[in-house]
């Protein structure tokens, strides 16, 4: 599965349903719906709590939305009987959960605008083109929904913080564990499953790190691939120098964000993070035991007491500095 721009999280954080019957192969509904959530929670958390590294901001609703048109014909049509787009989960002690929002409402207008005049992306769907609209939103102010729930249409207002604007979901299928393209980020469902909080915190605030650093802008600038020929000469080495600076800058977006960072380098030396290596030694990551010890200077130089808030001035001036000079 490519990474598309705009599938639906907010914080509108949407995460799952690409392929429904394939994740009912590899789970219960249930239990992907829990993994939905969970996500959800971290992310809101460390999004909205580093909105102001972000150049670009969210509304951070705690809505978890889904669309009919990710589903194949016949599978969760109840749930799409009063329209189109639906909340699929919400994120507990969210704004949209203080606001009174539940499971299953249906969504029919977001600030006056019809959901039945939003037209989903030519290789997309309605939940993609529905965070767009959410995401656009001004951060700060209140965000009005007519929602319809038990076949009573009503009208709810959501008064969300900023958050860092990226869509985050779980993937099924085959892939990589973990990735974002500095619109999306995506975590495997069967990886994403044998995380704890913190583990799942370090994951995605390495991703988000890349997004925060505009690693896609400055690569694309530099003419660097970022596929095939990845780990070869030059693409080598500034993918190498990208995946660095994440580890770096992940170490604040935790501290931010409530967590402890020395939770990167345990995860780097536990057996899931050193299982995470492969077979083969790989040419862009450093081994798991250099990103462990990488971390860990950066602590000791700028975050000693291993708690926020922090403004790592010296990794966002990073973003003004082109790859193409390395």
């Amino acid at each position: 599965m490519s990474l598309r721009s705009f599938s639906l999280v907010l914080i509108v954080l949407s995460v799952v349903a690409n392929a429904p019957l394939r994740a009912q192969e590899s789970s219960t509904w249930s239990a992907l719906e829990r993994e939905d959530v969970r996500l959800a929670r971290i992310a809101e958390r460390v999004m909205v709590a580093n909105a102001s590294l972000c150049d670009i901001l969210m509304p951070a609703t705690g809505m978890i939305l889904h669309s009919r048109d990710q589903y194949r014909e016949g599978v969760a049509d109840d749930r799409f009987a009063d329209g189109s787009l639906a909340i699929s989960s919400i994120v507990p002690h969210s704004p949209a959960a203080r606001a009174g929002l539940r499971r299953d409402d249906v969504i029919l207008a977001i600030n006056g605008l019809a959901v039945s005049a939003i037209a989903p992306p030519d290789d997309g769907n309605l939940r993609e083109a529905a965070f767009t609209l959410l995401a656009s939103q001004p951060t700060g102010a209140t965000i009005a929904l007519r929602i319809k729930r038990d076949a009573v249409e009503q009208m709810i207002s959501v008064v969300p913080p900023a958050g860092c604007r990226s869509l985050v979901e779980i993937m099924t299928g085959d892939g990589p564990r973990a990735r974002s393209d500095g619109q999306v980020i995506q975590v495997q469902y069967d990886f994403a499953a044998q995380l704890d909080d913190a583990q799942m915190a370090v994951v995605l605030a390495h991703e988000l790190a890349h997004t925060v650093l505009e690693h896609r802008r400055r690569k694309e600038e530099a003419g660097i691939d970022n596929g095939v020929f990845a780990e070869f000469g030059r693409n080598q080495q500034v993918n190498r120098q990208a995946e660095i600076e994440a580890d770096r800058l992940s170490v604040h977006l935790l501290a931010n964000a409530g967590f402890d960072p020395s939770s990167i380098p345990l995860f780097w030396r536990s057996e899931i993070g050193r299982s995470l290596g492969g077979a083969m030694p790989s040419f862009v990551y450093p081994t798991q035991e250099a990103r462990a010890q990488l971390v860990e200077r950066e602590m000791e130089m700028f975050l000693p007491h291993r708690r926020g808030p922090s403004w790592p001035g010296h990794l966002l001036e990073l973003k003004e500095r082109s790859f193409a000079a390395d």
